[in-house]
């Protein structure tokens, strides 16, 4: 038995239903069907995480913190 090669490049429709049309060449018998997809990536959360932990290691936590802000003092009313 010789494999064949045959590529069809489809669009994958909303609801999935996909029909395509094989060349009249390809005899009738068993065939064997091979899906390849490239998935689609969430960039929007990956290319942070990746510029993240990209950045050089800069100091310790301790260097980042600052002092507690407690708000706006309290205004005295003159009575």
């Amino acid at each position: 038995m010789t494999a064949q090669y045959y590529e069809a490049v489809a669009e994958i429709p909303l609801d999935h239903c996909l029909h395509l049309q094989l060349p009249l060449e390809i005899p009738a018998g068993p065939v064997r069907v091979a899906i390849i997809y490239d998935r689609a990536i969430d960039t929007a959360g990956q290319d942070i995480k990746n510029l993240l932990a990209a950045m050089p290691d800069v100091g310790d936590d301790a260097d980042f913190t600052r002092r507690r802000d407690l708000g706006r003092e309290v205004p005295e009313w003159d009575s």
